[in-house]
């Protein structure tokens, strides 16, 4: 058997696990000597063998003996392998006395001490140093007492089986150090994996908090990232506007906002991409006018493509349905994204979008979209990696159309968020087609077409309302309190969760919204507190993390509707509006 180096805390453990496991034998052991061994003196008896009244006596000490034994052991007082060591050294030490006693024949005492060998490797799993003390004790007394008893009587012990008992002790140290050892190997190895095991677990540990700690770490970025992202996109789209009813568009605020809308498109390319990893993302289906979501989406890239010369063709079924329902969200994410791609990478030629009707029952709808180029292609050996994390098709490319390497990545974890696949057809230098396939819910009922008009200041006057707006951020504070005065809502602010609270209780307001992180007294205990009060006003979460568990928090603690930082005036105008009666563009 392979030798196995045993450490001193498995030996330790080793000792308790053989002790218990072996509990039952080793006091079946001494048991069954209490009660054989004078039930074999019967045999003695009907054979009216004189021998009887000594071997009877003898059985009935020795029994006496094995009874204190146990009664030591069940206390505790030994252990079971002593316990099963004394006791055998006891048998052999009453055994050679009888084996000295004289008489005819030793034929069936050898048989029963070679039964006696027998059972105790069997059942008895011990150091080997305990099976030689016994074996070289037998071998020494058995023939020393006949020998002292009756030295001409040594001759018949051998001639009637003498030699095979003492062959017998002889192997019985080899049985018992096999059986002993298998045990402690087996219970090695599972001594072993249980470390494996253990060391597994505290591994998957370590890998659990270390994604914890990449999400929360994330989620802090994303608070810390949006915060003032929102009030430099927020006050470029502002200072826009005014710049272009004075007809002067300032060539540095068109730079500044370009800036601004890339940085924002990186920071939510790398935190939509961790949510979709972390399992935060779940589609939200939502009824929508294909068509307006469509001539929004034509709208977003016509100046681009303007400027580098390209035709913008949509290519759009007209018999679409008035309403499908879907993630309206999440499809403009990766349509945006595929035209996005095909607008960076064509310089020459048309970028065109197609979606037409596969087929339809009473339910359903299937729908095909295409985003097709004549683009710069991309080699048949690179297809498969451009939708892998952080790439793009070639170093040149990259190095030309700097990027995150999400878009692609990202739009096809969407489309499997869908149970769709996204489809590559491209060749080097003749452009690119990105096809999917969606299957959708469908109405022939028109959306409410009620509009607002949000591109001439004072078009909306709604001064019986009045807003609390609440955030730490001055500069996020003066955003949002400047798109209240363009609308002349009239509004009052609080700097934490505690001065809205305390403002609450002196002010009637029809809105308030609430920042979620602050010092002092965050969003989450002053929304609790007002909702002691008022379980009926409109309390909107003006937020940084865009985490669904925050999202999920925020909501099961009061909030009424979650808007995330950074937003544009028209998000932020399309979002309070219902809360204050005012109909909103959805659907124009």
């Amino acid at each position: 058997m392979k030798n196995i180096t045993y450490t001193e805390p498995f030996e330790s453990l080793w000792r308790g696990e053989i002790e218990s496991r072996l509990l039952f034998s080793n006091r079946l052991f001494c048991i069954t000597f209490i009660i054989c061994n004078p039930a074999s003196a019967i045999s003695y008896y009907l054979a009216q063998d004189p021998y009887f009244y000594v071997l009877l006596p003898v059985h009935i000490i020795s029994g006496i003996f094995l009874l204190i034994l146990l009664f030591l052991n069940y206390k505790g007082r030994i252990s079971g392998q002593h316990m099963t060591l004394a006791a055998y050294v006891l048998l052999i030490c009453f055994y050679a006395y009888l084996l000295a006693q004289p008489r005819g024949s030793y034929t069936r005492s050898c048989i029963n001490l070679t039964l006696v060998v027998i059972f105790a490797g069997l059942v008895l799993r011990w150091p080997v140093r305990y099976a030689l003390l016994c074996a070289v004790l037998a071998i020494v007394l058995y023939p020393l007492a006949i020998y002292v008893g009756n030295k001409e009587q040594l001759s018949t012990f051998f001639e009637d089986g003498g030699v095979f008992l003492l062959i017998s002790y002889v192997i019985f140290p080899i049985i018992t150090r096999t059986g002993y050892l298998r045990a402690k190997s087996e219970f090695f190895y599972r001594y072993s994996l249980q470390q494996q095991n253990e060391a597994l677990e505290a591994q998957k540990v370590i890998a659990e908090n270390a994604t914890r700690a990449k999400s929360d770490f994330l989620s802090m970025m994303s608070h810390e990232i949006r915060t003032p992202l929102n009030g430099i996109v927020g006050i470029v789209h502002i200072m826009m506007q005014e710049e272009s009813r004075q007809g002067a568009a300032s060539e540095l605020l068109q730079t500044l906002k370009f800036s601004s809308d890339h940085l924002m498109a990186v920071v939510n390319d790398v935190l939509d991409f961790n949510k979709i990893n972390s399992n935060y993302v779940v589609l939200d289906p939502q009824p929508f006018d294909p068509l307006l979501l469509f001539e929004n989406l034509r709208k977003t890239f016509v100046p681009k493509t303007e400027e580098k010369g390209l035709k913008l063709i949509f290519d759009i079924d007209p018999q679409l349905p008035p309403q499908v329902v879907a993630d309206k969200v999440r499809l403009n994410q990766v349509l945006t994204n595929l035209i996005h791609n095909a607008v960076k990478f064509t310089y020459t030629g048309y970028v065109r979008f197609v979606v037409k009707e596969l087929s339809r029952n009473d339910q359903f709808i299937q729908l095909r979209f295409e985003v097709i180029d004549t683009g710069i292609g991309i080699a048949a050996d690179q297809q498969p990696v451009i939708f892998e994390l952080f790439t793009q098709a070639r170093a040149a490319v990259a190095r030309e159309h700097e990027g995150t390497g999400l878009g692609l990545a990202i739009s096809k974890e969407l489309l499997h968020l869908f149970g769709s696949e996204i489809e590559l057809k491209s060749e080097v230098g003749k452009g690119s087609v990105f096809s999917f396939q969606l299957v959708m819910g469908y109405s022939r009922k028109r959306l409410g077409n009620e509009v607002y008009q949000d591109e001439t200041l004072g078009a909306i006057s709604y001064p019986q309302a009045r807003v609390l707006v609440v955030d730490d951020n001055k500069t996020n504070l003066m955003f949002a309190t400047m798109l209240l005065k363009r609308r002349n809502i009239l509004y009052d602010t609080a700097n934490n969760g505690q001065e809205a609270f305390e403002m609450f209780t002196q002010c009637a307001y029809n809105l308030i919204l609430m920042d979620l992180r602050m010092p002092v007294m965050d969003g989450f205990e002053s929304t609790r507190l007002i909702r002691e009060t008022n379980a009926e006003i409109p309390i909107i979460a003006l937020t940084a993390s865009a985490f669904e568990d925050e999202k999920e928090r925020a909501m099961a603690n009061g909030f009424t509707g979650y808007l995330i930082k950074p937003f544009i005036p028209e998000d932020f105008y399309n979002y309070i509006y219902p809360f204050l009666g005012i109909p909103t563009s959805e659907g124009r």
